[in-house]
């Protein structure tokens, strides 16, 4: 193993036994004497992690310096994530505007790899989770777009099935809140869910969306039927 990734390595087991002075040596040691190298990307995302003010420049540096690089986007994915699962850490707690506050960090972040970087593997992560952030802050339309762009533009993608559904239960949200109007509502969800069926039929969504799409086949017909 070279030098410095034994350096990188020590510096995450510093960090997680809490030793972040150290860590934080290490990870520097190795910014300075490989500047070029790939592991410059995990030394300086590991200095960030703890320090919010220092995301913004961080990620800043890090297109600056490696944009081609193949391991960037994971790297910046990351860098989300660590708000993204506090964010879920402070709802559990019950402290929504906190869990807000992350998961719009969160977004600024996987932000900046849909509109900064070459397409990569990750693209579609951060399509999909954006969305599943706007979805906990209630904002449901940019939460279809984004889950939107998933289906159509990565159908293969792991959680395809998963925006897919959520789609419809995104709709289902706007028709209960009033900023949909519930018969416009309806065709949209019993689309959505006619699609996890048809494109996604072994997926774990698969009874949901039955269950779903028999409830608002029903809504539907009482509109169509002029019953409402």
């Amino acid at each position: 193993m070279r030098g410095f990734a034994r350096l990188n390595i020590g510096g995450k087991w510093y960090r997680k036994s809490g030793n972040y002075g150290r860590a934080n040596e290490l990870d520097q040691y190795v910014i300075d004497h490989w500047p070029a190298d790939v592991q410059v990307i995990w030394a300086k995302m590991d200095i960030w992690l703890g320090n919010d003010a220092a995301v913004e420049k961080t990620i800043d540096l890090l297109i600056a310096d490696f944009n081609d690089n193949p391991e960037l986007p994971t790297a910046i994915f990351m860098l989300g994530e660590e708000y993204y699962n506090k964010a879920f850490v402070k709802e559990n707690e019950g402290r929504n505007d906190q869990a807000k506050e992350y998961f719009r960090k969160t977004i600024n972040i996987w932000e900046r790899i849909v509109t900064e970087l070459p397409e990569s593997v990750i693209t579609p992560q951060a399509y999909n989770f954006s969305a599943v952030c706007y979805r906990k802050l209630g904002e449901h339309i940019k939460a279809v777009e984004y889950f939107q762009k998933v289906v159509d533009d990565w159908p293969a993608y792991q959680y395809a099935w998963n925006a897919q559904f959520l789609i419809a239960s995104c709709y289902e949200k706007l028709a209960s809140s009033g900023q949909m109007p519930t018969a416009d509502a309806a065709v949209q969800i019993c689309r959505a869910c006619d699609k996890v069926l048809a494109n996604y039929p072994d997926c774990m969504a698969v009874e949901a969306a039955r269950n779903l799409l028999n409830r608002w086949n029903s809504v539907n017909s009482q509109y169509k039927g002029g019953q409402k």
